[in-house]
């Protein structure tokens, strides 16, 4: 272990994280005013969505095991749900109460457990990035599914276009199928993951 700091030391540690912390404020407060509704709410809105409900599971799944990604499914999920049902409670958009009762709370925390642990069972701690993929893309669209399942049958009726709502529940999930086994991989190359090799 090294004593003193190296130039990298502070770039690494210091001003990157600085910038990435800038750019994730800066996102949503100078992008969503400009943004269209729709795209609003894809963008922006949607993004937190992605990263909580179905990266983060993903890749706990697929990095270490499918208890790791269901467990962190079951806690970001539920971090979500309480998310959501604040934000329309402090909109008035529904009751007072928010969304007490609704099944699209439970929907929000079954699709992400159901995204990370089916990624890491059907990984089955394998590097191949094939498998990583295959797995990835069949956890988050059974989750996406099941998401969209409750959505369809919430009493406030979140949905009302059938295929718009699969479109942009699915899409996100695709994607980050994709891209999450490849941030895996990279992971993998460098040693940092939660388990040995």
């Amino acid at each position: 272990m090294s004593e003193g700091f190296k130039a990298s030391d502070v770039l690494y540690a210091v001003i990157v994280p600085c910038i990435v912390a800038f750019l994730i404020i800066a996102f949503p407060h100078y992008l969503a005013p400009a943004l269209d509704p729709t795209l609003r709410a894809i963008i922006v809105f949607g993004l937190g969505e992605a990263i909580l409900i179905v990266a983060v599971p993903m890749l706990f799944g697929l990095l270490w095991n499918q208890w790791a990604g269901g467990a962190s499914g079951f806690l970001l999920g539920s971090v979500y749900a309480l998310y959501v049902n604040d934000s329309f409670a402090a909109a008035q958009a529904w009751t007072p109460d928010g969304m007490i009762g609704d099944i699209s709370n439970l929907g929000y925390v079954v699709c992400a457990m159901l995204t990370g642990y089916i990624a890491g069972a059907l990984n089955k701690g394998s590097f191949s990035f094939k498998r990583m993929v295959g797995a990835a893309l069949t956890g988050g669209i059974i989750g996406g599914l099941f998401l969209l399942y409750t959505q369809l049958i919430s009493p406030f009726g979140m949905v009302t276009d059938v295929y718009y709502n699969l479109f942009v529940t699915l899409l996100p999930r695709i994607v980050y199928g994709i891209v999450i086994p490849i941030i895996a991989k990279v992971f993998s190359w460098y040693g940092l993951i939660l388990r040995r090799m």
